[in-house]
């Protein structure tokens, strides 16, 4: 054997070596001693190799697995049918959650993954999917009723909440966003206009039906597109990309008040008793008389844009692109006072947060982060994340990617197929919940 392993070292072939004199040493330990130094340091090596080679692996194994998702993570940006895939893991939005509303048990999510998403309050499932928009989903809105949801994006579309099916279109162009009283919604467009739409007559039933749905009338005045509403019985308010914003009568289609003091784009407003605060892209909040249209306060206490806010009883909630939500005291507000006073922040969000919504003493907050997250208004603590599906909600995820932009696009003569097949597994998926 020695001289068998000589002839291989002349030969070059050290490897060989190593791993026989490895196997001889570990075989027949007598070996050891008559192979000299040479078979000493050998066996050695191979002892403290075996120690170490767990950790080893270990350690590569991590460099390895960190290095994989790095790439895959730039992939995905570069490439967007990795994307898709690398959503579909979660089977929530894609990107970020722009606009929520909650009827019933049930919580909606708009998202610029041009999708509408239903979940079950309670549980966090997804149940449904709303599909139809062709670009991104700006705001959501549900009608007082509760029967039917509105969503702006290419069109304002008005949708039967329990089947999922889509009841009508309005208007031509790009939509921001929607309000709806008993029988109208109104919705702003890009270039600054609210158009009108009657969808339902004074007994809740429903006249929008089929195509295209042409205006009753405008509100005409803003610059540039509105990005929210606050509606209050015969009130309307509305917050503009042109910095201002206004208040109009619904009854005689005329402006009532406008509020100019911000020094960049709003982004949100909200009612609250005989005064209106605004939020926008120069990070302050402030609070207007309905009245004389003076500005009796401006907080900045937000690091990034105001992005959404809303009034609950003496509380104000604001929301903003520093990934916070921050509740504060409107009851020195109330008496006169020339400040708020923060009394709590809610910073679960890993990104810019985008909308904000009330009910039943939960607050629903959606971010940029994919996330809608329900929170305690008691404790402050999250209580349920809309961002996840269940195992037996796969196949119809597997049939939701092939409806998501820009793959539906390369299949539309098996679209409405395709949604039947959803339906089909909806059904199945509640039958076997039960």
């Amino acid at each position: 054997r020695r001289a068998t392993l000589a002839r291989s070292l002349r030969g070059g072939k050290r490897l060989i070596l190593e791993q026989q004199a490895t196997c001889f040493c570990r075989s027949v330990p007598s070996a050891r001693r008559s192979m000299g130094v040479y078979g000493a340091i050998v066996s050695i090596i191979a002892f403290y190799c075996r120690l170490a080679r767990p950790f080893i692996s270990l350690g590569v194994a991590k460099r390895a697995r960190a290095g994989a998702l790095q790439l895959f993570e730039l992939a995905t940006r570069r490439f967007w049918p990795l994307e898709y895939v690398a959503s579909s893991l979660e089977w929530g939005h894609s990107s970020c959650v722009k606009s929520v509303a909650v009827i019933g048990n049930h919580v909606y999510t708009g998202c610029w993954d041009f999708l509408i998403k239903k979940w079950d309050a309670r549980s966090g499932a997804c149940v449904h999917t709303f599909v139809g928009h062709q670009q991104d989903i700006i705001g959501i809105a549900p009608s007082p009723s509760g029967r039917w949801l509105f969503s702006c994006g290419d069109l304002c579309r008005m949708w039967d909440v329990e089947t999922g099916e889509e009841i009508a279109r309005f208007g031509q162009g790009t939509y921001y966003c929607a309000v709806a009283n008993a029988t109208h919604v109104f919705a702003a467009k890009a270039n600054g206009l609210i158009e009108e739409f009657e969808y339902a007559d004074a007994a809740g039933v429903p006249l929008a039906e089929g195509s295209v749905i042409d205006g009753r009338r405008s509100l005409a005045g803003h610059l540039a597109g509105v990005m929210d509403f606050d509606l209050r019985g015969d009130l309307l308010v509305s917050a503009s990309i042109d910095m201002t914003a206004r208040t109009w009568s619904i009854e005689q289609g005329a402006l009532v008040q406008t509020f100019s003091g911000h020094r960049d784009a709003l982004r949100c407003c909200s009612l609250w008793r005989d005064c209106v605060f605004t939020g926008g892209l120069d990070r302050t909040i402030r609070q207007w008389s309905l009245a004389s249209g003076e500005c009796l306060l401006v907080v900045q206490r937000h690091t990034a844009a105001v992005r959404a806010l809303l009034t609950v009883g003496d509380s104000l909630y604001s929301a903003a692109s520093d990934k916070r939500i921050i509740e504060w005291d409107l009851g020195p507000a109330a008496q006169g006072g020339s400040e708020l006073t923060p009394l709590r922040s809610l910073d679960e969000h890993t990104d810019g947060v985008f909308a904000l919504c009330e009910a039943g003493g939960y607050l629903y907050s959606g971010s940029a982060d994919k996330r809608c997250l329900r929170w305690s208004m008691r404790t402050g603590d999250v209580t349920q994340e809309y961002t996840s599906r269940t195992a037996i909600e796969a196949p119809s995820v597997l049939l939701e990617l092939l409806l998501r932009q820009p793959l539906r696009e390369m299949l539309p003569g098996w679209l409405k197929p395709v949604r039947w097949a959803q339906a089909f597994l909806r059904d199945v998926e509640k039958a076997a919940r039960r």
